[in-house]
């Protein structure tokens, strides 16, 4: 055997040899934190399908370079390496956004609508929802009313008033599906669920103005390019 080709045979091994060690190689420690309602072991499971995902090389590229996986309460994560073989996954999960009230229990949501917490406790900075009849309480569903259009109505409600940060403790929705919110000492009338996004914008500019007042606002009429001095704000 000639020595040119016992050089390749030899390449050959190496390289053989070096990528069934690439291959093989596996992700054997994995440190998961700030997760309080997701489990380790759904992270785990999700992030980890199967054991090809174990291998760091594969798994670098995945996380990188494409989209993150979705799981259950999680807004977002981020991979912390430790060592080729060891990651730490840093969980943001979902804050809770309202809740409502069902069998003596507070029933917490996400801007999902996926109930998140089960609690008897009162959490101060979410909206409470009343007037409605929702149909489920399990950790882990998702919110259900028999009204789907005023379901999405209270989903884009409260996330709104939750990124706003205007003091909004209670959304109340009457018997001809009429939303009221109250925020502080004043009592904001929203009406129905047509222009809503147009009512808690002019709200969030008006509150300002009236903050350190107690009273109702009447938001149920407002369209766009509507003045402010057109709104009816009556004090108590």
């Amino acid at each position: 055997m000639g020595n040119r080709l016992k050089k390749i045979l030899l390449t050959s091994l190496i390289v053989g040899t070096v990528s069934a060690s690439l291959v093989n190689m596996k992700i054997n420690y994995v440190e998961v934190n700030g997760n309080d309602k997701i489990k380790d072991m759904e992270v785990l499971s999700c992030l980890f399908e199967n054991e090809h995902e174990r291998n760091p090389i594969y798994f670098y590229i995945r996380n990188k370079f494409f989209e993150k996986k979705s799981m259950k309460y999680v807004s977002d994560y981020d991979i912390e390496w430790k060592s080729p073989f060891s990651i730490a996954i840093n969980i943001s999960e979902k804050p809770s956004i309202a809740f409502y009230k069902k069998e003596l229990k507070n029933i917490y949501f996400d801007k999902d609508g996926i109930i998140n917490e089960v609690s008897s406790e009162r959490l101060n900075d979410v909206i409470e929802v009343s007037g409605v009849e929702f149909f489920n309480s399990e950790m882990g569903e998702r919110v259900d009313l028999k009204d789907k259009k005023m379901l999405m109505a209270i989903l884009n409600i409260t996330s709104a008033l939750k990124d706003s940060n205007l003091p909004v403790r209670f959304l109340e929705i009457n018997k001809d599906d009429e939303i009221t919110v109250f925020v502080g000492g004043i009592t904001v009338v929203l009406g129905d669920v047509e222009n809503m996004e147009i009512k808690l914008g002019r709200l969030n500019d008006i509150y300002k103005e009236v903050q350190n007042l107690s009273g109702v606002l009447y938001l149920s009429n407002a369209r766009e390019n509507m003045l402010d001095e057109h709104y009816i704000f009556k004090k108590n």
